[in-house]
């Protein structure tokens, strides 16, 4: 049985490249050992993240995130089992959103939007976020 979780989350502080790149390798690293795949949107100090695998680990690894120093405003926007996976390729793919980009893809997102992937105004429902992630899905590479 295979489950998703997407969520979205405020940056504690804004995060570097240097810190994205940590960030990103650790996941993998971790995703990897539990069967888990994804996306992990990052833009202005917002991340948005869908993870797909089994229903235990994913349990798990929400717990850590929740209990993560680097995340604040935690939002669970949806969870539910799965019949098959849509970022199988991918332990965790990655994409740091400009604001230019996110305009294009977001309605109602404006420049001055601060930590947007976690506005409830624009990413209402898990719904939106899921579109969202599957666009970027389409149109970015295992960095």
């Amino acid at each position: 049985m295979l489950s998703k979780l997407i969520y979205a989350s405020r940056a504690s502080r804004p995060m570097s490249e240097h810190d994205l790149t940590t960030l990103l390798s650790t996941a993998r690293n971790n995703n990897e050992r539990r069967q888990l795949t994804g996306l992990l949107l990052y833009c202005n100090q917002s991340f948005l993240q869908i993870l797909e695998g089994p229903p235990d680990e994913l349990e798990e690894i929400y717990k850590k995130i929740e209990e993560d120093p680097r995340h604040t405003q935690l939002r669970m926007l949806s969870r539910g089992p799965i019949e098959t996976r849509t970022f199988s390729a991918w332990s965790m793919g990655f994409e740091h959103v400009d604001e230019d980009r996110l305009a294009q893809s977001l309605p109602g997102f404006k420049a001055a939007t601060q930590y947007p992937l976690v506005n409830a105004d624009l990413i209402r429902n898990g719904t939106v976020a899921e579109t969202l992630l599957n666009l970027y899905q389409r149109n970015t590479s295992d960095v």
